[in-house]
């Protein structure tokens, strides 16, 4: 078994926190979510529990970062702007990330210098791919920034934006169960050209006990089958 450090020995219960981002994490999900419930497998897997507090993710990523009493957040994608202030699991799991387009307006892109004159929609404090990321900070691409997908696929529809990043698991379930979204499902659809296949991670905080809950995780998770949790979450 690998070896703990004395506080996460002594301390059983780990302390994480998540958004609403269904199907992977939600406090009024089945499970909490298709992601919370491989992250809780693997830690029962390695004698731990998991309690697991749900925010605003600008909110989850600052409590995870400030307060002491959570050692994490997830799930996230790699990048190294999350690697300067957390340490990243192994990954518990992929998401294909992409862009939601209208039916009656489709893009057709190669590279992203074909989206120079595209309004793109993103999630304020994600991080989507460090290709994007790089151009949108430098202004060859134009954000526009919302507080979650809903709120994107909201824009999207009404035409204020011509894309907006999203994960395509997390479109398909938005346009499925939020109320708010189900009319305006058939106008919207993924586009066709994925950005990338990210891995999702836990992130810990900096130091000895997060490496040791990074190990622990790696550990439970070689003990599980996540893949097998992961897809009756999903439905898939």
């Amino acid at each position: 078994m690998t070896a703990a450090s004395p506080a996460v020995a002594q301390d059983k219960v780990v302390r994480l926190t998540s958004l609403d981002w269904p199907p992977f994490s939600g406090d009024a999900l089945k499970d909490k979510g298709a992601a919370v419930a491989v992250v809780r497998a693997a830690f029962a897997a390695v004698g731990h529990e998991v309690s697991v507090s749900f925010y605003p993710w600008n909110r989850a990523v600052t409590l995870a970062r400030e307060d002491s009493g959570i050692r994490g957040y997830f799930p996230e994608y790699a990048g190294a702007e999350v690697e300067r202030d957390f340490i990243l699991s192994v990954p518990l799991g992929t998401s294909p990330l992409g862009f939601a387009e209208r039916v009656d307006a489709p893009v057709t892109w190669t590279g992203l210098d074909d989206l120079a004159n595209a309004r793109i929609g993103v999630v304020d404090g994600y991080v989507n791919t460090e290709d994007l990321d790089a151009r949108i900070a430098d202004g060859r691409l134009t954000a526009d920034r919302a507080n979650s997908d809903a709120t994107n696929l909201k824009k999207l529809a009404a035409g204020r934006i011509d894309l907006a990043v999203i994960d395509r698991a997390v479109m398909t379930d938005l346009l499925r169960t939020n109320p708010d979204l189900k009319a305006l499902a058939a106008g919207l659809r993924f586009n066709a050209r994925p950005l990338e296949d990210k891995t999702l991670h836990i992130a810990f905080r900096k130091g000895a006990e997060g490496e040791a809950l990074a190990r622990l995780f790696a550990e439970g998770l070689s003990k599980i089958d996540a893949a097998a949790i992961l897809s009756t979450a999903l439905g898939s």
